[in-house]
């Protein structure tokens, strides 16, 4: 090769260095600025993002601090926020001849918020989620995994405030382009978290990702501190609790948007009025000391003596947009918790596809 011809190749090959040097330094601002456009305006939230960076050798970006109010809603907490997520090319999924991202978000937060003002409501309406991650992500996802993540029940204006949370959520969401080959629900979730601080919160699901309305969950939250929901308690049901521990079991199925399913709350040593703390520390007024009393000796009456807790069978049934909850027989079941058979903690494999082995996933 002639001395001409190396000069050559060496022009050629600064010049294509530092073309990807330009595209790697400026590409990630044109992404940001491309991204905050399309999140401006998302209905009734809007979105902002601090910046994008680029992973060039894996096919990857990261966007960084993404948050998500509400136009009209409450400035205090926006309704989602995350620190960072990281979208990549999926190596396997490209040796297959498919271009599909996985996910991954990390410390990821939602926050319902409740108001007596309908537009500071924070609930999620007013947007289609999924042309929000399709702005961020225009390329099909197969696997979405969350780590450290919160949701949060907020209420600023009620006395006292209220914030429930389930913290500490790491969860794999896999199989989203799966294709249906006629056996059933192909994608599947799992879930582990903690409930109010520390209570252990483990969960499955298996859907169909080609239909909407189409799922099976299988839940169980344990060793639930009482005390730990008294701002709640206090708040939409004037109760506060002195001691006690719960449990809550669920299973719910939805087949074309007709949801069936029941919810087991388990409780035991629930001890909800205390005279020194209720009357003397807190000074509550007599209907409210009346209220407690009758509610603490309801729970006493109703506890059953063998299993020392008290529980009901709560189902439900109806369309996902409206679904019912039979009173008169949530009553009888709590009575029949009582007096006839304890309710215990154990999944009913109420349907098909909640076999053994998934409720085991939930246990272990």
């Amino acid at each position: 090769m002639t001395k001409k011809a190396k000069q050559t190749w060496i022009w050629v090959f600064a010049v294509f260095a530092a073309l990807i040097i330009i595209v790697h330094l400026a590409l990630p601002y044109w992404v940001t600025s491309f991204l905050n456009k399309r999140l401006a305006d998302l209905g009734d939230y809007r979105g902002h993002i601090d910046h994008v960076s680029l992973s060039l050798y894996r096919g990857a970006y990261q966007v960084h601090d993404l948050d998500i109010v509400k136009v009209e809603g409450t400035k205090q907490v926006p309704f989602f926020r995350t620190r960072e997520i990281d979208i990549a090319l999926s190596w396997s999924a490209l040796f297959k001849g498919k271009v599909v991202a996985d996910l991954a978000f990390y410390e990821p937060q939602v926050n319902f918020v409740d108001s007596e003002d309908a537009q500071k409501d924070q609930s999620g309406n007013g947007t289609e989620w999924r042309d929000v991650v399709n702005e961020l992500t225009p390329i099909t996802i197969n696997q979405i995994e969350v780590y450290q993540g919160l949701i949060a029940f907020r209420n600023f204006e009620s006395e006292p405030p209220v914030n429930i949370q389930v913290n500490d959520i790491n969860a794999t969401l896999t199989n989203l382009t799966n294709v249906d080959n006629g056996a059933g629900r192909v994608a599947s979730l799992d879930v582990k978290a903690k409930a109010l601080n520390d209570a252990k919160l483990k969960a499955n699901a298996q859907f169909d990702p080609f239909a909407q309305g189409d799922f099976i969950v299988a839940l169980r939250c344990e060793e639930l501190s009482l005390p730990m929901l008294n701002d709640l308690a206090k708040a939409y049901a004037s109760l506060d609790f002195k001691g006690g521990t719960g449990e809550v079991v669920m299973e719910m199925e939805a087949k074309d948007s007709e949801l069936t399913g029941y919810v087991k709350p388990l409780f035991k040593n629930v001890d909800i009025f205390d005279w020194e703390q209720d009357v003397v520390e807190q000074g509550k007024n007599p209907f409210q000391l009346a209220w407690e009393g009758l509610s603490g000796g309801l729970s006493g009456l109703l506890t059953n003596g063998d299993s020392d807790r008290l529980a009901t069978r709560v189902e439900f049934n109806g369309s996902l947009d409206d679904p019912s909850v039979s009173t008169w027989q949530t009553i009888k079941n709590t009575v029949s918790n009582a007096f006839l058979d304890a309710y215990n903690n154990q999944f009913e494999g109420l349907f098909e596809s909640t076999t053994d082995d998934s409720a085991q996933s939930v246990d272990t």
